[in-house]
């Protein structure tokens, strides 16, 4: 009977045993979010560094911009007829003068030809009535008629070689044949559009600017305008204004602005292609009336919708939670306008990664 009792007693103390083994390594275990915690005070995370200043400099603006002509026009022939010349290519340029279409002159060599003889007979007609007027064989009146008779024979010449050179389309302008908007061997119509011409003599941008910016900005405030294209990767090219358009548009609320900067350089850009436009201009002409700018990144915002910023002290390393009160984003600067004093420094960047009262390590 004792040996029947052994066994259970030996089982019972295994469990104790066992279970006191697991509640040692239950009280050895490190719990994760803590580990993770000390990981993070302990090896301080990389920091940018934004040292607050009065001494903010220019605020920039970057617009998305287009490529366009000078002017566009669609050049047509003032007669009708049939197209027996049409010699340029789309995408050609051509020189003031140059030759763009021709129409068949046979009707119109013919007009001049019968316009010639009417206004010869017509002159033989008037000396011979002339002599007649000065014997006083006809009246005053019989010579005004064949006067006016031969007035108008000159009149019917003038417009028959006028419309003979008509027949002749020529660039009036040097520019860019863009599209050719018939076949040759066609009849035209007057006014009926044969290609359409660019004036590419400078490069000219258009941006579209909002209207809250455009009534509070003035030209005299602008320092500087910048514009990079695809096609010449990061090389910059400074534009200077060259007029604005007084009508706001009804769906964006924009208004077009054209800015412009010599071809030379840049002969590789044609109208409608893309640009990225920057206008730096003074702070001070905006009257916003805030006290510091600091780059948009450096803020970020509570639950509440609160704004904050992390101070830095250089000191400890450590980061601390500062409200501040801020204005309209300019750029890549915003500006604030409580909360913070000039040579305070502020983390610039992963302000959404920061606990308060964690250590970072300055990268600059």
């Amino acid at each position: 009977m004792l040996a029947l009792h052994k066994a259970p007693i030996r089982r019972w103390v295994a469990l104790l045993f066992a279970a006191g083994m697991l509640t040692a390594c239950q009280e050895d275990a490190v719990d994760p979010v803590s580990e993770a915690e000390a990981k993070l005070h302990a090896a301080p995370r990389p920091a940018k560094i934004f040292t607050v200043t009065d001494q903010i400099g220019l605020l920039e603006r970057r617009f998305a911009g287009r490529v366009a002509a000078v002017k566009t026009v669609d050049l047509s022939f003032q007669v009708p007829g049939k197209l027996v010349a049409l010699p340029v290519l789309e995408s050609q340029r051509v020189k003031e003068g140059d030759l763009i279409a021709t129409l068949d002159t046979t009707d119109y060599d013919r007009a001049v030809r019968e316009a010639t003889i009417n206004a010869e007979q017509a002159k033989r007609e008037l000396d011979r009535l002339e002599t007649l007027r000065e014997r006083s064989v006809i009246s005053q009146s019989a010579y005004d008629e064949q006067k006016n008779k031969h007035d108008l024979a000159l009149e019917t010449l003038k417009e028959a070689k006028q419309n003979l050179e008509y027949t002749t389309l020529k660039a009036p302008f040097d520019g860019i044949v863009s599209v050719r908007l018939v076949d040759n061997f066609t009849t035209v119509s007057v006014g009926t559009p044969v290609v359409r011409l660019h004036d590419v003599s400078e490069v000219q941008v258009d941006i579209n600017v909002a209207e809250a910016l455009f009534g509070r900005v003035s030209e005299s405030e602008v320092a500087s305008i910048e514009a990079r294209f695809p096609a010449y990767g990061d090389k910059l090219f400074p534009l200077t204004y060259r007029e604005h358009s007084s009508q706001v548009d009804d769906v964006a609320q924009t208004y077009r602005i054209t800015l412009a900067m010599p071809r030379d350089g840049a002969e590789q850009l044609s109208p409608g292609m893309t640009a990225s436009v920057t206008v730096k201009f003074l702070p001070e002409g905006l009257e916003l009336g805030e006290q510091f700018l600091v780059p948009s990144s450096a803020i970020a915002v509570d639950g509440d919708g609160s704004a904050y910023v992390w101070k830095f002290d250089a000191d400890t390393g450590a980061v601390s939670k500062n409200p501040v009160e801020i204005g309209t984003v300019m750029g890549d600067f915003i500006p604030v306008r409580s909360g913070l004093e000039k040579g305070d420094d502020i983390v610039s960047a992963g302000v959404a990664y920061l606990s308060d009262g964690q250590v970072v390590r300055r990268l600059n």
